[in-house]
């Protein structure tokens, strides 16, 4: 499909508002993806997941929108991870743990007991943009739009508790406060990816473009920036890439973002050995 063909297609409300979400998010969920890889929330990011599938099985089984109760057991997972960790400490590795194997083991549960479609739960995991409603669109775009806001409102504060939550405490930053809205703010933005563009994407939009940054960048501030940087990249790239070799969009942006991570890591790679 050629460039001008590309262009002919953005013409139709779907195509246009599925490239509008996919370049928000992929420019500014990479925020989150840093405070994912600087904190090793990884695990918390399986929990959410896997957390997030059991609010969708729950929703597709009492016949109700997945999204929203996909969020209220997120935000019920998040609560009792914050007080837990109170509890035991800084360390989240074994709290996170447990609950994403009991919440996989629960929502798949859900998914026999209550005889769910396939189709409708592993929908979960391609998702579509071009299948996204006009409310859909300006949501994700908002919560992007809100996650870019309040990290440069807080971005001293963050980088205080990103290089150390202890010192950070006794300098009187609230890092109790602040680490809990960081996980919240993983829950919230892993939740709205899986719900409304595919779990497929995750990666992409999250994780990709943060540990890219975290190759070539020299200080905090330049993380953050070439995070979005690179999320935007990838995003734009993948999406071009998708509809001109007839591909869904998400598996465009994965292959396009696993090539840049490979590239760049090579690059650096090889840079160190001349060194």
């Amino acid at each position: 499909m050629s460039f001008t063909e590309i262009l002919a297609l953005l013409q139709y409300p779907p195509i246009m508002r599925g490239a509008l979400v996919l370049l928000a998010a992929g420019t500014f969920f990479p925020l989150i993806g840093v405070f994912v890889i600087r904190l090793n929330l990884i695990t918390l990011r399986f929990a959410v997941m896997h957390s997030a599938l059991l609010g969708a099985a729950i929703g597709l089984a009492a016949g109700l929108s997945p999204l929203p109760v996909m969020m209220g057991v997120n935000v019920l997972l998040i609560l009792g991870i914050a007080v837990l960790g109170k509890k035991v400490g800084p360390n989240l590795g074994h709290i996170t743990t447990f609950f994403m194997v009991l919440t996989i083991g629960l929502a798949f549960a859900v998914l026999y007991r209550f005889n769910v479609p396939a189709n409708d739960s592993l929908g979960l995991l391609w998702g579509n943009v071009f299948a996204l409603t006009r409310f859909d669109a300006i949501v994700t775009i908002g919560f992007a739009l809100f996650i870019m806001v309040l990290v440069l409102v807080l971005f001293p504060k963050l980088a205080a508790v990103l290089y150390d939550r202890e010192l950070a405490f006794t300098a009187g930053v609230p890092s109790g406060l602040i680490h809990t809205g960081i996980l919240f703010a993983v829950g919230l933005t892993i939740t709205l990816t899986m719900g409304l563009i595919g779990a497929l994407l995750l990666d992409a939009v999250l994780i990709l473009p943060a540990l890219i940054a975290g190759v070539t960048s020299r200080s905090l501030r330049g993380l953050f920036v070439q995070a979005m940087a690179f999320g935007f990249l990838i995003s734009l790239v993948g999406f071009v890439f998708a509809i001109g070799i007839d591909i869904p969009a998400s598996s465009g942006v994965t292959i396009v973002g696993a090539l840049v991570l490979g590239f760049v890591s090579l690059v650096s790679h090889i840079q160190r050995r001349h060194a």
